[in-house]
């Protein structure tokens, strides 16, 4: 008994001896700035920085330079964070949200049929894509709403996705999760949107949405930030203010002003179309009134052009 009992003292003693050994020769230095940046991060583990987790990116960061701006959920003190803690200088962080395209909702946009299946966008968009008459309308079956790990987006009571900006860390995932490729991260400071993604022309939208952009391009006679993707009205990137006009020449109203209203109030309630509406209509009696007084100003100028011709003739 004894025996035995010294035997396995020994072997243990000779095992543990030998895991010293190991511990010591296999020993791989941790660099200290991966736990420190694991610790000053969200921890949100969303994946919108492209890795599996925080301590992921925390070790790509420091292990194969990854880029210091990819943590959206931490924003801009973040990026200083990630600078500090591995001594570079970081640039201006330009904090971004999602934006939902599309504003066909159950009230303004036709379906093909009525589906009865899994709840989910992706599911529904791989049955001929989807039930909506629009190929590029929002199904609102929630797998954005699903994939957002910072509950900044839902579905609005009449079927279309909506973010909430002040909720919304611009992580990307949402982007990801939608079928129709009709969700973009813009810049938070961006107000106005073009809440539609149809490239069709003018009489295909026209039979499936009421909101939808009919390519008309008079968007872009007030800003040249507007560009056309086909038949699509597209807002590009810059630094010029969009005046409030261009929302208001929109026929259809697929250009949404944040300046002046809500989105959610917006998507769900008829009365801030009817404001607009109203407001589209004053201000184009106001066009129409400013078009004439410039027309008789030019008529007035060329009577009075005339008139000091025929007095130069009758002098001479």
């Amino acid at each position: 008994m004894l025996a035995a009992v010294l035997t396995l003292a020994c072997v243990g003693l000779v095992l543990s001896i030998m895991l010293v050994i190991g511990s010591r020769v296999f020993y791989v230095e941790v660099d200290p700035r991966i736990e420190e940046l694991s610790e000053n991060m969200p921890g949100a583990n969303c994946g919108g920085c492209g890795y599996a987790g925080c301590s992921a990116y925390a070790k790509a960061l420091v292990m194969e330079g990854a880029s210091t701006d990819l943590c959206a959920p931490g924003g801009a003190e973040m990026v200083q964070e990630i600078g500090r803690i591995m001594g570079v200088e970081v640039g201006e962080v330009i904090q971004k949200v999602a934006v939902v395209h599309c504003a066909g909702d159950n009230a303004h946009a036709q379906n093909r049929f009525n589906y009865i299946g899994v709840k989910n966008c992706s599911a529904a968009a791989a049955m001929g894509g989807g039930f909506k008459a629009c190929p590029f309308g929002c199904l609102g079956l929630g797998s954005c709403v699903d994939a957002c790990p910072f509950d900044a987006i839902r579905i609005t009571p009449r079927g279309v996705a909506v973010v909430d900006a002040e909720a919304c860390t611009g992580c990307g995932n949402c982007v990801d999760a939608c079928p129709k490729g009709i969700i973009s991260l813009v810049p938070k400071s961006e107000k106005v949107h073009v809440l539609c993604s149809s490239t069709d022309k003018a009489k295909a939208v026209k039979n499936y949405c009421d909101v939808g952009c009919i390519g008309c391009k008079l968007c872009g006679k007030e800003s040249k930030r507007f560009e056309m993707k086909g038949a699509l009205a597209v807002l590009a990137s810059g630094d010029e203010e969009i005046p409030e006009s261009a929302a208001l020449v929109c026929k259809p109203g697929c250009i949404f002003d944040g300046s002046r209203y809500d989105i959610n109030e917006w998507l769900e309630t008829e009365g801030p179309r009817k404001d607009f509406e109203s407001r589209q209509k004053k201000y184009k009696e106001e066009q129409k009134k400013l078009k004439e007084a410039r027309k008789k100003a030019k008529e007035a100028e060329k009577t009075k052009k005339t008139a000091d011709s025929e007095q130069k003739e009758v002098t001479e």
